[in-house]
């Protein structure tokens, strides 16, 4: 709940974030609603009003139906007051998306990466960034989140144990602040699509969940009382991490090694629709039309999953597991099996629900960016309107 204005010289700024939030929370709202719900005189919280207004962050709305009282002007946020950019860095694409402070998406679209490393990966990003800003009609974007696969050094803003092994020792903070030219967060990618899980997903209203994502390595983000865990070094969630001179481990569930368990199988079957070299989605495919084989692989991937979600289970004992990435979306095919090995491998199992998202790393890269820019706007935009 909103706390009271605390008045006096000394913290006008605080006012001023303080009616702020109020007006975002329950417009349309008049000025004698947002006194009577801070408990500040109408001077206080006019003075706030007028100097929100003079800067761009509110605006006069339409009295709600039925409103009481005689004349009275009812404000609302403006959603146009900043816009946020949330990139996601794959492996094949930059993925980005423009959003309001509503919001509200202005601007989607990916573009391929068509080289490796970091130089690269900023060039397409600055790229993106303009083709979304064109195709949204606004001129400039007030912050930026970027999710990258791999961990990102709390102290230096370097990626870490990179999924892509260009991106090894990439300052990748400094490097996107530098061409974007606005305040840029730099996350894990799984990182992110915890905290959008948690903000429009099946995470909503739960303080203790992770988001387990099963693709091309398995990683999970940690929501723990609420707040993303990242760890001493940025490295909580890193499940699949593997020691540089082997190519991975033969019992993950990540696709590489699912894959050579499923080629070895395939050589030694007769019958079978699936022909080699085998891919995840041909594997799922083929399960969904009957195929024997495939059907025992995906079981196989489902007891592999569980043994994972168990052993994140055993340290943080969390409510909820979101299965996500480009394997764990499978959940017509892999919710029920997991949920049934899960069961048997803990003794408290949590919940284990697919993402709803279809771009769970975007939506959390927008939601961040979102969080930055709200923490600083109001007393950058009051200062700059004089």
């Amino acid at each position: 709940m909103l706390s009271g204005v605390v008045t006096g010289s000394l913290v006008r700024e605080v006012n001023l974030q303080v009616v702020y939030r109020a007006v975002r929370e329950f417009h349309p709202v008049s000025r004698a609603q947002l006194a009577r719900r801070l408990g500040t005189s109408k001077p206080t919280t006019g003075r706030s009003v007028d100097a929100l207004l003079a800067a761009g962050l509110i605006r006069e709305a339409v009295a709600p139906t039925g409103a009481a009282g005689y004349g009275a002007v009812f404000f609302e946020p403006c959603p146009d007051a900043a816009v946020v950019l949330g990139l996601d860095v794959g492996s094949r694409y930059v993925r980005g998306q423009l959003t309001d402070l509503d919001g509200v998406q202005l601007a989607r679209a990916d573009l391929p990466l068509t080289a490796a490393g970091g130089p690269a990966v900023v060039a397409r990003a600055v790229e993106l960034r303009d083709r979304l800003l064109k195709q949204a009609g606004v001129t400039d974007v007030s912050a930026a989140a970027v999710g990258i696969g791999g961990v990102i050094d709390p102290r230096t803003g370097e990626v870490r144990v990179a999924n892509q092994h260009e991106l090894n020792g990439f300052a990748a903070t400094a490097e996107f602040r530098a061409a974007l030219g606005v305040p840029v967060i730099v996350e894990n990618d799984v990182n992110l699509a915890a905290v959008g899980e948690g903000a429009q997903g099946a995470g909503v209203g739960v303080r203790n969940f992770a988001f387990l994502a099963v693709g091309s390595g398995v990683g999970a983000g940690l929501v723990l009382a609420g707040e993303l865990h990242r760890g001493q070094h940025g490295a909580a969630g890193e499940i699949d991490y593997v020691r540089p001179d082997r190519e991975f481990e033969p019992g993950s569930p990540a696709a590489d090694a699912f894959l050579a368990h499923a080629e070895q199988r395939l050589a030694r079957s007769s019958g079978s629709s699936l022909r080699s070299p085998l891919t995840a989605e041909a594997v799922m495919a083929a399960a969904r039309t009957g195929d024997t084989l495939a059907a025992s692989l995906v079981r196989l991937e489902a007891a592999r999953i569980a043994r994972a979600a168990a052993r994140l289970t055993h340290v943080v004992d969390v409510e909820l597991i979101v299965l996500g990435g480009g394997l764990g979306l499978n959940g017509d095919l892999l919710l029920e099996p997991v949920r049934a090995a899960l069961a048997e491998l803990a003794p408290y199992p949590p919940r284990v629900e697919v993402s709803r998202l279809r771009a769970a790393t975007l939506t959390g890269a927008v939601v961040v960016a979102l969080r930055a820019v709200l923490e600083d706007l109001v007393p950058s935009r009051v200062a700059a309107a004089g």
